[in-house]
């Protein structure tokens, strides 16, 4: 009996002691345990919940604090009133990044347009995006056929201080020869447009988004009867002889339920912006973490097909890039255009 006492006395002491070896492994005597990464939070600003900056912004952000939380990164998206305000915002370090319309991100930093008096010119490119299609849905009742007829008649135009505000005025003015006096312009979000137009209040829209756009979804699943309008060969040269920043794409049928045919339009490709004191290797892991795992976030949002490291600088005006994404560019072969090189 007393042998056994001994030996459960001996077993338990031997595990005891392989307990205590086991906790102070993580933490050898004398060494103090590595201290925890210093958080780090990140906003990108986007646009209205019913567009495509706002749900494609929290994809990345989310993949940004998931793959690069354990280096104290805390990502996220914040609706806004769109590429304006995103730039203004970027400018007065308000958010660390934000996506917008890339010839508005060349006008702020140009000083040029509506950025004559508010130049940014610390404003840095990290990447190209989608391109932003502009989708101008009517209702079948209002009985407008082109963009002349949106005379006498209400039309959202975009948020204030959107790219969407800035591009459908601008379509209104060159194509269909209209001033803000010839029409009643609302300025909604995509959502409220939406549902506007499916109560009767609002004859049409324009939705520059990347497709398919969830508010567009929205109202052609609705009771009410809409279209899309599509821009003829002479329309779309005269849009381009003035503003050349915009190209020709197509909203393919069926995207939409009820949109039967397909419809061509104009759009500009949008951009990821950051501003120039933002820290360089903050730049380069977003960047790198971002196309490095491309194949988990692609299948998430339709736009996100078009956004690829191949094309990352295809397509932009000469803004620079900020040395972050330079930096992870020129690891990966990828090729920069001379005017788009940080000074």
């Amino acid at each position: 009996m007393k042998l056994k006492k001994h030996l459960s006395l001996l077993l338990v002491m031997v595990l005891l002691i392989g307990s205590l070896a086991g906790c102070s492994a993580s933490a050898p005597a004398g060494e103090e345990p590595a201290p925890k990464a210093e958080k780090e939070f990140v906003t990108i600003v986007t646009g209205s919940t019913g567009g495509t900056y706002y749900p494609v912004g929290t994809i990345l952000a989310t993949l940004w604090s998931e793959k690069l939380g354990d280096q104290g990164i805390v990502a996220a998206a914040q609706s806004s009133g769109g590429s304006v305000e995103n730039l203004n915002m970027l400018k007065s370090n308000e958010a660390q990044l934000g996506i917008a319309v890339a010839s508005l991100g060349y006008f702020a930093y140009a000083g040029e347009e509506g950025f004559v008096d508010n130049q940014f010119e610390d404003i840095r490119l990290i990447t190209g995006l989608w391109p932003e299609l502009s989708q101008i849905v009517v209702t079948e009742a209002s009985g407008i056929n082109s963009l002349a007829d949106v005379a006498g008649h209400s039309i959202n135009v975009g948020g204030a201080g959107s790219g969407t505000e800035y591009g459908t005025l601008k379509m209104l003015e060159i194509i269909g020869g209209l001033t803000t006096d010839d029409y009643t312009a609302e300025h909604l979000g995509y959502s409220e447009a939406s549902s506007a137009m499916q109560n009767g209040q609002l004859d049409a829209m324009n939705a520059e988004a990347g497709i398919p756009t969830s508010s567009v979804s929205e109202i052609f699943a609705s009771k009410t009867k809409v279209k899309m309008l599509s821009f003829t060969d002479e329309e779309y040269a005269t849009l381009k002889a003035e503003a050349p920043q915009y190209g020709r794409f197509t909203v393919p049928a069926g995207l939409y339920p009820g949109l039967d045919e397909e419809v061509v339009t104009v759009g500009i490709k949008s951009a990821l912006f950051t501003n120039a004191s933002v820290d360089e290797d903050l730049v380069y892991q977003l960047t790198k973490t971002m196309y490095e795992y491309y194949e988990e976030i692609v299948g998430s949002h339709q736009a996100l097909e078009s956004v690829t490291l191949d094309n990352a600088v295809d397509g932009l005006p000469p803004v620079p890039l900020h040395p972050g994404a330079v930096k992870y560019y020129q690891e990966k072969g990828i090729e920069i255009p001379s005017e788009m090189l940080p000074q």
